[in-house]
C-alpha cells in the first residue's frame, strides 16, 4: 500500500522492519494482477546494503544498477561470468543500469576507462541497448526487447538508460559544487513528464484536462498516504542528510572565521594538518570516492569554476613556493582494486603520505582483502613497513546507521593491537566523532 512507503519518514515507538543502513535499501514485496494472464504475481525487491552491487548474485534475475558501480565494482564482472556455468545460472539476467553520466561527485572521465559504463557486459557477449530515458516510449520498446531475449535464448541483456540526475545525491546533495556546467545544462531541461505530456497533447492523444485529472489523482493518493502513515507505528528513518548543504562561499568563510576565533572543526583541522606537511616538503596524496569534495561536503578541497569546465583550483597547492605537492583525486567506485593501488604507491614512496579514505563507514568492508593479508599483517607475515593511512568519512549529519555514517574506530585498532599510537588516535578520534558542527580549541588539539 502507498502508506506503507510513506512510513519509514513517520515517528513511531518500534518497528517490525530491519535495520538496514539507509531508509530506501530495505526490502519489500508486492503482489499485483499479470494483465497479460490474469493471474497473480509476486514482485520481490531484494534488501540491498550500501556496498554498491553486492546484491548483484544475491539476485540475478532482474538487477538495478548505478552506472559509476557497474563499470567500478568487480562483483558485477564476477556475476557476469556466473550467468552461464551449470550449477550457478538463472538462465538469463536483465541488466538495467541508471546511466545518470555521475557518480556522486566524480565525473566519468574520472571513473572508467572504458567508452561506455556497460562495456562491461562485453566480456559474455552480452546484448547492450543504449536508450534515451527521456523517451519513454523507446525506453518500453527497449525493455521489451530484452525480456524477449532473455525468455528466448536465456541469455544476459543490458539496457542502458541514458539520462541524468536532476537534482543531487540523495536529493539532498548541492551539484553545483562539482559539476557546475552540468547542471546549468539540467537546469533547463523540461522534466520528462512534462516533455511526455505535451507530446501526447500535441498528438491529440489525451486533452490537456484528462492529464491534469490523471496528475490530480495521483497527488491525492500521495496525500492520502502521507496522511495514512501518521497512524501508523513505523520506526522513524530519518533523512540521509538533514538539510541542504549552504553555498561555498559560506563554507570558506566560516573558517576563515573559525581561524580569527582560534577555533577548529575536523576539516579546518584536517587543512592545517596537511598544509603543515606539504610545506615541509612532504608530498601527500589523498584518494578516494569523492575525496575531493568529501562524502558529508566537509572538505572542499578542489574548487570549480562555476563557469568553465575542467578549470579547477587546488588552493593547498598554493601555500608555499617551495611546498611539496598535494594530490587529491576521486577513484573510481571501487574499494579493493583503488585501496590496493593506494597500498603500492605507498610502498614506493615511504617519504610521502598516501591517504586512501572510505566513501562510507562500512566500505571498507569491501577492501577487507588488502586490509587483512598486506597492511595489517605487513610487518610481520611480509617483513614489509607501510605507511599508508585509511581515513574514515567524517560526518554524524542525521544518518541513521552510525556504522554507515563513520563506522567504529575500534575495529581497526582490534586488527592491529598491537599500534603504538592507537591511544593517541582513539582520542583525536573521539574528539571529531562529536560531529562537523562541534569545534575544538586550538588548545585542546595541541593537547593530543
Amino acid at each position: 500500500m502507498p502508506h506503507e512507503a510513506v512510513c519509514e519518514h513517520q515517528p513511531c515507538c518500534g518497528s517490525p522492519q530491519g535495520s538496514g543502513d539507509v531508509k530506501y535499501h530495505l526490502g519489500m514485496y508486492h503482489r499485483r494482477i499479470n494483465r497479460v494472464t490474469d493471474r497473480n504475481i509476486t514482485l520481490s525487491l531484494v534488501a540491498n546494503p550500501s556496498h554498491l552491487e553486492a546484491v548483484d548474485p544475491v539476485v540475478m534475475s532482474i538487477l538495478l544498477h548505478g552506472d559509476a558501480a557497474f563499470a567500478g565494482q568487480g562483483i558485477v564482472y564476477e556475476t557476469f561470468h556466473l550467468s552461464d556455468l551449470p550449477s550457478y545460472t538463472t538462465h538469463g539476467t536483465v541488466h538495467v543500469v541508471v546511466n545518470n553520466q555521475i557518480g556522486f561527485t566524480t565525473d566519468p572521465r574520472m571513473a572508467r576507462s572504458s567508452p561506455y559504463p556497460t562495456d562491461v557486459a562485453r566480456v559474455v557477449n552480452a546484448p547492450i541497448f543504449h536508450v534515451n530515458a527521456d523517451d519513454p516510449e523507446a525506453v518500453i520498446y527497449v525493455c521489451k526487447v530484452a525480456a524477449e531475449w532473455r525468455a528466448t535464448f536465456h541469455k544476459d541483456v543490458v539496457v542502458d538508460l541514458v539520462c541524468y540526475r536532476r537534482m543531487g545525491h540523495n536529493e539532498m546533495d548541492e551539484p553545483m559544487f562539482t559539476q557546475p556546467l552540468m547542471y546549468k545544462q539540467i537546469k533547463k531541461q523540461k522534466p520528462v513528464l512534462q516533455k511526455y505530456a505535451e507530446k501526447l497533447i500535441a498528438e491529440g492523444a489525451v486533452s490537456r484536462q484528462e492529464y491534469e485529472e490523471e496528475i490530480a489523482k495521483y497527488d491525492k493518493i500521495c496525500e492520502e498516504a502521507y496522511a495514512r502513515s501518521k497512524d501508523e507505528k513505523i520506526l522513524h528513518i530519518k533523512h540521509w542528510l538533514d538539510s541542504p548543504w549552504p553555498g561555498l562561499s559560506r563554507i570558506l568563510k566560516g573558517r576563515g572565521e573559525m581561524v580569527r576565533n582560534r577555533t577548529v572543526d575536523w576539516a579546518l583541522a584536517e587543512y592545517m594538518a596537511l598544509g603543515s606537511l606539504l610545506k615541509e616538503g612532504i608530498h601527500v596524496r589523498l584518494s578516494g570516492q569523492d575525496v575531493e569534495r568529501g562524502t558529508f561536503s566537509h572538505r572542499h578541497h578542489v574548487l570549480h569554476d562555476q563557469n568553465v569546465d575542467k578549470r579547477t583550483c587546488i588552493p593547498m597547492n598554493h601555500l608555499a613556493p617551495d611546498q611539496a605537492p598535494y594530490t587529491v583525486c576521486n577513484s573510481s567506485l571501487s574499494e579493493y582494486g583503488v585501496l590496493g593501488f593506494e597500498l603500492g604507491f605507498a610502498m614506493a614512496s615511504p617519504n610521502a603520505l598516501i591517504l586512501w579514505e572510505a566513501q562510507f563507514g562500512d566500505f571498507h568492508n569491501t577492501a577487507q582483502c588488502i586490509i587483512d593479508q598486506f597492511i595489517c599483517p605487513g610487518q610481520a607475515k611480509w617483513v614489509r613497513q607501510n605507511g599508508i593511512v585509511l581515513l574514515l568519512p567524517h560526518g554524524m549529519e542525521g544518518m541513521v546507521r552510525l556504522l554507515h555514517t563513520n563506522t567504529e574506530p575500534g575495529v581497526g585498532f582490534r586488527t592491529c593491537p598491537n599500534t603504538v599510537y592507537a591511544c593517541r588516535v582513539q582520542n583525536i578520534l573521539r574528539l571529531g566523532q562529536k560531529g562537523s558542527s562541534k569545534c575544538a580549541t586550538m588548545t585542546q588539539m595541541s593537547c593530543l
